[in-house]
């Protein structure tokens, strides 16, 4: 005590020492706008922890798919080689169907064993991997699930096969990609409600053949318009967006994957 008055020391947990109740405020209030900042850094660090876990779960998910990717681009140019195609135009194959399906909600797996299934029966590997290029954007274009479009593809690549339609697997062609056999039909001069059930008649009467409606199909395809972009179209929804993000992802693995694979046969 001096001159009337009384003068406490405090002394804080850092070692160090306010004088006065003022400065005592002013500590506290510096620790608590540290500890502020800290809580700030403290949460957004746990927001980019979740968030990479979240990013390696989904690579995580993506490894079978990725693996799978990395087997068909290996074994389908062996495959067809062993079918009498040669080296270069089985690589090019596989690269103009892994472009072709860029996306689109569609596996490189699917629409490759398509293509070798399509390759086989007629011969022509470059005609292949076109019909099946056009017939997932028909299908993806006329807003078929996977499911129908497997039922479709059945059917049409059976009357493929024999040259020739038949009633029951027109109708399912009718029911799985409506829209692009609307386009097909037009495009060969039908109209009007009759057009899927004519462009039938001429084929069933011979008039128009399934190589005719094949070309025209693939023609259809690539044209302004075509399905190819229909099916982008059609394709632009959240849940293809999904998909899409996680067939990137494939593909981004799918390199580690064969880096890997390099790796490991070099040991």
């Amino acid at each position: 005590m001096a001159d009337g008055k009384v003068v406490i020391d405090v002394i804080l947990n850092d070692g160090t020492v306010a004088k006065g109740i003022g400065n005592i405020g002013d500590k506290i209030g510096g620790i608590d706008k540290s500890a502020s900042i800290s809580v700030g850094s403290l949460v957004k660090s746990i927001g980019l922890v979740a968030l990479a876990s979240k990013g390696i779960d989904m690579i995580k998910n993506s490894l079978d798919g990725a693996i799978s990717r990395y087997d068909t681009l290996n074994s389908f140019p062996r495959v067809l080689q062993l079918m009498g195609f040669d080296a270069e135009e089985s690589e090019v194959a596989i690269s103009k169907l892994s472009d072709g399906i860029s996306g689109l909600p569609t596996t490189l797996d699917s629409v490759a064993s398509t293509a070798q299934q399509i390759a086989m029966m007629t011969g022509d590997l470059d005609g292949a991997v076109d019909t099946t290029l056009a017939l997932n954007n028909a299908f993806l274009a006329s807003g078929a699930s996977s499911a129908d479009a497997g039922r479709g593809l059945e059917q049409y690549v059976q009357m493929l096969s024999k040259g020739e339609v038949d009633l029951a697997a027109w109708r399912t062609l009718q029911e799985t990609m409506p829209v692009a056999l609307n386009k097909t039909a037009e495009a060969f001069g039908f109209t009007g409600k009759s057009a899927q059930n004519d462009l039938y008649a001429a084929l069933k009467e011979g008039e128009i053949t399934f190589d005719d409606f094949n070309a025209k199909v693939i023609e259809l395809n690539n044209g302004v318009g075509g399905f190819a972009e229909m099916a982008k179209e059609s394709s632009s929804g959240i849940k293809t967006a999904f998909a899409n993000m996680n067939t990137a992802v494939v593909r981004g693995v799918t390199k580690m994957v064969e880096k890997i694979d390099e790796g490991l046969s070099k040991t």
